[in-house]
């Protein structure tokens, strides 16, 4: 299992470097570092864990501590979505799966960077991946899978006030389509994960892309 407290497998000076252009703004810097990563064959896992998730992570606490202004926190936000959207892998043609899976911010939740990176993890594996982004009602939601009837459903979960939220959909999930297989993620996620799994012990949780991407490609 890894966590953003082990060992990042991205060096240090390659994420300062791209930390420090990010809260400056600076997005064509930012492109070429992740494109020098890339053309090195770093594992686009790891840039999204430690480049993205990592600084961003970081972002989030710098703006919590007032020293990065709301303007700052939203414009790193952006060059990170924009980078995740603009430098993608191609996927590979050896796993033709036809398996799907719908991934989705909770009602209310607008942070979507990170449900983003997982829906693309799927993507990379060939699965049919439909995202939804930000703050989903429940309703529709519940309407995309019966349509849609995927494999997994995935559910971002990154501010603990939607907490009653995350279990409210949940419980309509298992009320109208008990045998679905749901993941669960975001930070928040990864504080409340212990009470959540012992109110619903089927839900999965990864606590990094790399254990999600293991899953994937092991079933």
């Amino acid at each position: 299992m890894r966590t953003l407290k082990e060992k990042q497998n991205i060096s240090e000076v390659y994420f300062l470097d791209y930390f420090n252009n990010l809260i400056e703004g600076k997005k064509q810097r930012c492109s070429e570092i992740v494109k020098e990563l890339l053309s090195q064959k770093t594992d686009i896992k790891d840039v999204y864990t430690d480049l993205y998730q990592r600084s961003l992570y970081r972002v989030g606490k710098m703006w919590d501590e007032g020293s990065l202004t709301v303007a700052e926190e939203h414009a790193a936000s952006q060059i990170t979505l924009e980078l995740i959207t603009s430098i993608k892998p191609k996927k590979s043609g050896k796993n033709k799966s036809v398996k799907k899976a719908i991934i989705s911010c909770i009602d209310k939740e607008h942070h979507e960077i990170g449900a983003l990176m997982v829906s693309n993890i799927f993507e990379f594996n060939g699965w049919d991946t439909k995202f939804l982004g930000a703050s989903v009602p429940s309703k529709d939601l519940l309407k995309l899978i019966k349509s849609f009837k995927p494999e997994l459903v995935g559910l971002s979960f990154n501010l603990y006030l939607n907490l009653l939220r995350l279990l409210n959909v949940i419980e309509h999930i298992r009320k109208f389509f008990p045998e679905q297989k749901i993941v669960i993620g975001g930070q928040a996620a990864r504080l409340e994960k212990d009470n959540i799994l012992k109110q619903f012990p089927d839900i999965l949780y990864f606590d990094s892309l790399h254990e999600l991407d293991s899953f994937i490609k092991n079933n």
